[in-house]
């Protein structure tokens, strides 16, 4: 009688008491610490994430309301170093209310109870690998500790040793989670949350060779994906994912492609040869790519008779645009968004990448990352005055 009269409590509480045009938040975590700062974030089209809410916890309760209009998807995250830094996902709707329940500070796998059906299909997921995701989070917290608390002295190699180790089990976590959830979408119907589980795997595929063997399974089940799916911004990312273009290196002809100016005229990358060509990846959101703009601008003028360089952006055109006008750009800025298999053939796996062309298109090199000077330095390499 009583777990009836709980579950009849635990229904009302999900299903009732949120006003129209707002989205309620209850959680009850018994083990948070009072005062614990907790921020919902809405995450954008863009994939940018916007707080619209913040909680402290009281007597381990905490709760957000999100004024919102249309079903979304929301994140919760926290700034305390006794709780997982994982992102806890969730799905919203006007009207509608979540209750967030658990019994540790793993908030990644706290429990999301609504009526809202794409979070009742994501909890599946989630329940179906929920010891190696708790398993994931504590060690998580372990490296955020030991990468933020410097060694005593002699304990630098242990450390270092137990860090490598740290990445070896969260390989092997991951793997374990990735061949559940397949396993899962295998019997599943393609949906929102069948697509975000499939492009999760899918880039990690893309980035790691750790997860190479789950290609072919992951591929069978973006098949089976309808065609505006597959045509999406993500399932093109996951068709380079699955289906990699072959990449260019040094001593190769450049890859060439159509990109787009902030005017949306069209340019081709052979439109500048005759002159050496930077090409240089970069995003809005990424700090070194925004720290190495003033070295661009000091080479794009130190070398403007022999050299062009090419700025590919693959934002969306708001952020695109302002950081453009932010940061002064007055070299060739361009876009690949149209076209997301331009970045994998030339190899870009981390930003700010350049890649250094020949005036007769030929690769002569390409690195990733920024240092004061480095620039400069490697471009006199191959440019003699």
């Amino acid at each position: 009688m009583k777990k009836i009269l709980f579950l009849v409590c635990l229904i009302r509480a999900v299903g009732c008491g949120a006003p129209q045009d707002v989205f309620v938040i209850e959680g009850h975590v018994p083990s948070l610490k009072d005062s614990t700062l907790l921020t919902l974030l809405s995450r954008l089209e863009n994939g940018l994430m916007k707080t619209v809410d913040t909680a402290y916890v009281s007597n381990g309760r905490f709760s957000f309301h999100h004024p919102t209009t249309e079903k979304g998807r929301l994140i919760i995250r926290s700034f305390s170093d006794d709780v997982s830094s994982m992102l806890l996902t969730l799905w919203s709707e006007p009207g509608e209310k979540a209750v967030i329940t658990g019994n540790n500070n793993l908030k990644y796998t706290w429990s999301v109870k609504s009526r809202i059906r794409e979070q009742q299909e994501a909890e599946r997921y989630k329940q179906a690998s929920l010891s190696e995701y708790e398993e994931l989070q504590r060690l998580d917290m372990e490296y955020d500790k030991l990468r933020k608390n410097p060694p005593a002295p002699g304990e630098r190699d242990s450390i270092a040793n137990r860090i490598r180790v740290i990445g070896h089990l969260r390989d092997s976590l991951n793997y374990k989670i990735y061949d559940k959830t397949l396993d899962l979408l295998s019997l599943a119907e393609p949906s929102v949350v069948f697509e975000d589980e499939l492009s999760d795997i899918c880039m990690m595929i893309r980035h790691y060779e750790a997860f190479a063997a789950l290609r072919k399974r992951a591929t069978e089940q973006y098949d089976r994906l309808p065609e505006d799916m597959r045509a999406s911004p993500t399932g093109k990312e996951m068709h380079v994912a699955l289906y990699p273009p072959i990449k260019v290196g040094t001593g190769d002809r450049m890859a060439d492609t159509e990109l787009v100016d902030l005017n949306e005229n069209t340019h081709r990358l052979s439109d500048y040869l005759g002159k050496y060509i930077l090409l240089d990846f970069w995003a809005f959101w990424c700090g070194p790519c925004l720290m190495s703009m003033p070295d661009l601008k000091a080479v794009s003028e130190l070398y403007q008779n022999k050299l062009t360089v090419v700025g590919v952006c693959s934002d969306a055109k708001e952020e695109w645009e302002r950081a453009s006008k932010e940061h002064d750009i007055t070299w060739v800025n361009l876009n690949a968004s149209g076209d997301p298999e331009f970045n994998a053939r030339y190899g870009v796996n981390g930003i700010p990448h350049q890649v250094f062309i020949s005036p007769e298109g030929i690769i002569l090199g390409s690195w990733t990352g920024y240092g004061e000077g480095y620039l400069k330095r490697q471009l006199e390499n191959y440019i003699s005055d």
